[in-house]
């Protein structure tokens, strides 16, 4: 027997194969129009499938555009785990995920148009990041390097910051040097003094590069090995 991770919504066969394939369609037709001008038929005829196989996935557009919406943000939690993994405290930690955040947007269309202008649902998106980062900012004010009353607040208003910030970089309102200094702001809002916000904020540090379009749920599959 195989191993798979159990975040794999079909599995890794012939089930999962085919679920990509209409993630892939969806994707692909979202980069050309708007969720709203969605249509079955289209996917299916993009994913080369037969119409009636797409409900044996989903109800209808809307669960797949939810469903892309999940896709999105299981990626992009991967994505932040990476980034943090040399953090050294929960500052440390919040600041890599705001900037590796952020630079996603900034270096991938995709991701923008996914987000702000093809209709998924953006609250998969950041309610992922606000919990993620909820759980630094409880960590920080633990030890004391983050000063917060109310943590679930803090996190609220950050990742509000953070996707006004990236609405901001993918509409060309603000460059990518924005980034750090954004973060450097929102460190502040948080409690941390000002110049231990701007060293933070402004560490070097390697961030990778935005998960490359179109999103799978087979790509996040482990490597199989004999149970």
């Amino acid at each position: 027997m195989k191993k798979v991770h159990s975040i794999l919504p079909a599995g890794t066969g012939k089930r999962g194969r085919t679920l990509d394939l209409l993630l892939t369609a969806a994707q692909r037709l979202l980069l050309e129009r708007s969720a709203g001008a969605l249509s079955i038929t289209d996917v299916a005829a993009r994913a080369e499938v037969a119409p009636g196989t797409f409900y044996n996935y989903f109800d209808g557009v809307d669960a797949l555009v939810d469903e892309l919406g999940r896709l999105l943000a299981v990626h992009h939690g991967r994505l932040l785990k990476v980034a943090i993994a040399a953090a050294k405290d929960p500052v440390d930690a919040f600041a890599l995920k705001t900037r590796q955040s952020l630079r996603c947007i900034s270096e991938s269309q995709a991701y923008g148009r996914l987000l702000f202008d093809a209709g998924l649902p953006v609250d998969r998106f950041l309610g992922g990041l606000r919990d993620d980062l909820l759980a630094d900012i409880a960590a920080g004010v633990v030890e004391g390097v983050f000063r917060s009353d109310n943590p679930k607040l803090g996190a609220s208003i950050v990742s509000g910051c953070i996707l006004g910030v990236a609405l901001d970089l993918h509409r060309g309102r603000l460059t990518k040097a924005a980034i750090d200094d954004a973060t450097r702001e929102m460190l502040t809002l948080l409690g941390v003094r000002p110049v231990a916000a701007e060293r933070v904020a402004h560490a070097p540090a390697v961030f990778a590069p935005p998960p490359a379009f179109p999103l799978t749920w087979l790509s996040l599959a482990p490597a199989k090995v004999p149970s």
